[in-house]
């Protein structure tokens, strides 16, 4: 059973070894006002938002750390015989950013207590990775055309390329320069998975609703090695929790094309609008997961975020090319004698490549013909009568239908304080039809792009000293 045991163990290490973690660590003194150390005090790290308490006691130099906690915000409680109670609310903990918490405790009876709220850190010295945090306001309030929040990133200095005006709901890597690297080497991952094809030019394999989206970080230079897989940036995007209380949200985000102006070259043609139908929405569910009175009554254990986002895109694109004639497609290439002819704007004279000599009134006989090569010219499409652009003579209008659908789900589940288990799942699927493939529509591509983004973490305390993730 033992020896089963370790093969389930390594099996299941092997499978997420690929994995980066986004919890980060709380450590820090507890001290009297004389700056003594005060060894054994109680200390509870509460999340202010799921009330999930992990505890710990300070050594003999005063010092406690509770590693393994997802990102948000604590408040922090110690105490000890002879001392006032102590707590701090407001401490920030970022993803994979270790955070100190000083506890100063005053002579006083247990009963009695001190509180504390934390102040806003301007600097991050816990670290020298060179980076920025992106919050939920700064998501919430920032403008994002076609909602996708990879573009942030451009918050940061040092990173280039994009732009926030940019229409982009689908699959892209930004075309974000990080530090003067190209886009193909720079890291996506969702809550520690990565989240780019390695087979694929390192392309993204989905897009994160930025409804469910609690923080964006992005590391630009001196971040650790535990990252690595690229030679530019680290873009990681952490995922929302459920809490304690009930949260629900609907949206909807819509373009069409009655409120467009028409393009110039349709003007110009004598055409209308082109059709341009965007629809955007979806909705968010969050909270505890219960029984009331009889499991979980207190809202403290299990909780639960589900959120799904469609996208209908209904356009039509218009490609103005170049054809040969009708002339031409039988081999007949006189019209380009004519100095002033459309397509070259001047004399173009056909030879005969067996002996080098003109053909007779640019006139390639039909035993001379050869099959393929008026197969070729037969391949396209004809000329449209009396649309002449330039050279360009052959305008044609053709949809491309988009869909995108987005599925987040996050579990938090905490059945006793050692254990604590956090389940993301992004489910990603994006359809569409090109209206043109190099300008025609004889062989347009139609791409089918399912994609799936998953983590799963254990985090079990051990002892106040050993943890295990």
């Amino acid at each position: 059973m033992k020896v089963l045991r370790s093969l389930i163990m390594v099996a299941v290490c092997a499978g997420l070894c690929a994995a980066q973690s986004d919890t980060a660590q709380i450590s820090g003194f507890v001290k009297d006002s004389s700056g003594s150390v005060i060894p054994g005090a109680q200390i509870v790290i509460r999340n202010e938002a799921t009330g999930m308490e992990r505890r710990a006691v300070t050594n003999e130099s005063g010092y406690y750390v509770v590693s393994g906690l997802p990102p948000g915000f604590y408040t922090l409680m110690a105490e000890a015989p002879g001392f006032k109670r102590y707590i701090k609310a407001g401490n920030k903990l970022d993803p994979n950013i270790a955070a100190t918490i000083d506890a100063t405790l005053e002579v006083g009876g247990i009963t009695e207590t001190v509180e504390v709220v934390a102040p806003v850190a301007a600097v991050q010295s816990e670290t020298a990775t060179v980076g920025r945090l992106i919050e939920t306001s700064q998501i919430q309030n920032m403008m994002l055309s076609g909602r996708n929040p990879l573009f942030l990133a451009l918050l940061k200095a040092g990173v280039q390329g994009g732009s926030f005006d940019s229409f982009s709901y689908g699959l892209t890597l930004g075309n974000l320069s990080i530090n003067g690297s190209r886009q193909q080497d720079n890291m996506f991952t969702y809550d520690g998975a990565v989240g780019i094809r390695t087979r694929g030019n390192n392309a993204s394999v989905g897009v994160p609703d930025v409804e469910t989206v609690q923080e964006i970080q992005i590391l630009t230079a001196n971040y650790n090695a535990e990252y690595g897989r690229a030679a530019g940036g680290q873009i990681r995007i952490v995922t929302k929790s459920g809490g304690r209380d009930f949260h629900g949200s609907f949206y909807e985000y819509l373009r069409n094309e009655k409120l467009d102006a028409n393009t110039w070259s349709r003007n110009r043609a004598g055409q209308p609008r082109e059709a341009n139908k965007f629809n955007q929405f979806g909705y968010v569910l969050s909270g505890p997961i219960y029984v009331p009175g009889r499991w979980n009554a207190d809202r403290s254990k299990l909780f639960f975020l589900f959120a799904q986002e469609w996208v209908k895109h209904r356009q039509e694109n218009t490609s103005i090319q170049t054809v040969p004639s009708l002339a031409m497609r039988r081999g007949d290439f006189s019209e380009l004698l004519n100095a002033a002819n459309t397509f070259f704007g001047r004399v173009r004279v056909v030879n005969d490549p067996t002996t080098g000599a003109p053909f007779p009134n640019n006139v390639i006989p039909p035993s001379m013909a050869s099959p393929n090569g008026l197969g070729f010219l037969r391949a396209y499409p004809e000329p449209v009568p009396g649309f002449l652009q330039g050279t360009s003579n052959f305008i044609q209008t053709r949809p491309q239908p988009t869909n995108q659908r987005k599925d987040t789900l996050s579990i938090d589940f905490s059945p006793v304080a050692k254990h604590y288990f956090r389940l993301r799942h992004q489910n990603y699927s994006f359809k569409q039809l090109d209206a043109f493939r190099t300008g025609f529509d004889r062989a347009p591509m139609v791409w089918d792009r399912p994609n799936k983004v998953a983590s799963l973490n254990h985090i079990w305390t051990v002892s106040p000293t050993t943890v295990n993730e």
